[in-house]
């Protein structure tokens, strides 16, 4: 029936009204079947325009936060999950604008990243290197780990995947002293601190990510954010000024350092939706990334805000 109601409207012209009376159905059934054409991939649309929706706020952040680029997509209302569907129809976009001109791309833990992959259209990469920036959790996989990442843009662009053998955050402080010194993970996260471009999620303060909750309790969470963190990349947790927050959790944290992050040339962060946003001032005005993926609604606030100057990367 979707197959049916998709021809009758894209290749026969018809209204949803002649569509539903024709097959006795009601018209916001035919909506929904249309909708869902595009969902499962029955239809595709291809727009062929290099414009902008929003070019006017692209502009404004590169010139506020001294940004190399900006994508920006609608904010979607009260709806989360088309938010959130925008949202990684730009991150892909910004990938397809970044990834040609890279050599090496390190990739950080992100279900907004993993969206942006799961959007791009294929590339013909062969000689891009695509490293973890960090270790993964073990268990059941959530489609947001490094891990994960990597092997998804690996497959979408034919790029060569490298793999880190460690958990994203330890046990304890000894425990992840002892991963990072192995020569396999030293290796790798050398690989990835000499990347040119990087590509991470910014998680917010008000709650742990799902992918964090494994390692971090709410009692840990809660004495981060009494040192002051408002947001992290990777579970490197920073404060208002960009400064790593200090403590057992970071002691843990099996990754590139924020220093070795803002040492890489081209720095993506993909972020939308309110409990992001304080966090993703602080990593645009610090000077953590230099690119950024975000919503409309963001996008405002954003640059509504007063704040130290940002600094230009």
């Amino acid at each position: 029936m979707v197959g049916r109601v998709a021809r009758l409207y894209y290749e026969h012209g018809l209204t949803h009204a002649e569509i539903a009376s024709m097959l006795d159905v009601s018209r916001i059934k035919v909506t929904r079947m249309l909708a869902d054409a595009r969902r499962r991939g029955i239809v595709e649309i291809t727009v062929h325009s290099d414009e902008r929706p929003f070019a006017d706020l692209e502009e404004a952040l590169v010139e506020r936060f001294g940004l190399q680029s900006a994508w920006v997509s609608p904010s979607g209302g009260a709806d989360d999950a088309r938010a959130a569907a925008s949202l990684a129809l730009s991150g892909a976009d910004a990938l397809g604008a970044v990834l040609p001109r890279a050599r090496r791309v390190a990739v950080g833990l992100s279900r907004s990243v993993a969206a942006s992959i799961a959007q791009l259209r294929p590339l013909e990469l062969p000689e891009l290197e695509i490293l973890p920036l960090a270790g993964s959790r073990a268990g059941r996989a959530n489609g947001a780990d490094p891990h994960e990442l990597v092997t998804s843009l690996a497959h979408v662009t034919g790029g060569t995947p490298f793999h880190l053998p460690a958990p994203l955050i330890a046990a304890g402080p000894d425990a992840a002293a002892a991963v990072r010194e192995d020569p396999d993970t030293r290796a790798v996260l050398e690989a990835a601190a000499a990347a040119d471009v990087l590509v991470v999620g910014v998680g917010g303060n008000q709650r742990a990510a799902q992918a964090l909750r494994r390692w971090i309790t709410e009692s840990e969470f809660e004495a981060l954010r009494d040192l002051g963190a408002v947001g992290d990349v990777s579970a490197r947790f920073f404060d208002a000024d960009g400064n790593t927050v200090r403590g057992e959790v970071d002691e843990r944290v099996v990754s590139l350092t924020l220093d070795e992050l803002r040492a890489i040339d081209v720095r993506v962060a993909m972020a939308g939706g309110q409990e992001k946003r304080d966090a993703l001032f602080t990593a645009l005005a610090c000077g953590l990334v230099n690119v950024v993926v975000t919503d409309v609604d963001s996008a405002v606030d954003l640059l509504e805000r007063t704040a130290p100057d940002a600094r230009s990367a």
